[in-house]
This record gives structure tokens, C-alpha cells and sequence, in this order.
């Protein structure tokens, strides 16, 4: 059993049930450096928040990707990240005929809010600034 370890990287959480997003996501972090973790669930992404140790990487988190894909359990996650850490970023992105979703993401807490397709054609831009300046 290891004991705790110490964190050098920031990390980005993404929480996205579309497997091809979660390509495209996981593909683009890696072009950039940046260390990431899916979070499945609740569960998951608390403890990513809290940097529990479960045998694989788990940095300080400096943003978080929700997919409004997971219906109401996307509003509740963007909950979990504004009550663990007011000031860290959150970006969701779904389909743009949901303009309600959007806009309840946004009142979820949501510091940027986006279609798909916006979300897909800015990737590189919004992980890289997801991803801090600490690397």
C-alpha cells in the first residue's frame, strides 16, 4: 500500500458518457500535456475533487468538462464542483436545440456553456486554458 502522494501536475476531470467525445477529449489532452481523468459518476468526481488516491493518477483538478449528455446528472455534477471550489472552472456542452438544458446549466453554476460543435471546434483552446498555468 502506497502512502499519499505528492501532486505536480494540474489535472482535468471530464465527465462524458459519448464515447466519441470522450476520444476526442482524451486525444487533444494528451496532444497538450495535460493530465486528465474521466469521472463516471458523483462518486468518481468527489473524489478526483478530493485527490483520493485510487492506485492511478489523481492531481489538484484546475477544470472539469461535463457533458449535458448525462441529463439531470450534469446539472447535479456542476453542483459538486461549485460547492467543492467556487472558483474552479467548469465548461459544459450539449446540443444546441436544448437551449434550456444550456441555460440551466448555466444557472447550475456552469462557468462556460456551449454547443457541441462550438465545444468540439474550441477543444485545444478550452483544455489548454482548463489545464492552467502550473505546468
Amino acid at each position: 500500500m502506497h502512502r499519499a502522494h505528492r501532486y505536480h501536475h494540474p489535472m482535468i476531470i471530464y465527465c462524458c458518457p459519448d464515447l466519441l467525445f470522450a476520444s476526442k477529449i482524451t486525444a487533444t489532452a494528451n496532444a497538450l500535456g495535460a493530465s486528465h481523468r474521466p469521472a463516471r459518476n458523483a462518486e468518481m468526481l468527489r473524489n478526483r475533487l478530493n485527490k483520493v488516491d485510487d492506485g492511478k493518477l489523481n492531481e489538484a483538478v484546475t477544470g472539469v468538462v461535463v457533458d449535458l449528455g448525462l441529463g439531470d446528472d450534469a446539472l447535479d455534477l456542476v453542483r459538486l464542483v461549485k460547492e467543492h471550489d467556487a472558483a474552479l472552472p467548469v465548461v459544459v456542452y450539449g446540443s444546441h436545440v436544448a437551449a434550456d438544458r444550456l441555460a440551466q446549466a448555466r444557472a447550475a453554476g456552469a462557468d462556460f456553456v456551449m454547443a457541441n460543435s462550438q465545444f468540439a471546434a474550441n477543444l485545444p483552446a478550452i483544455l489548454e486554458r482548463l489545464k492552467g498555468s502550473e505546468m
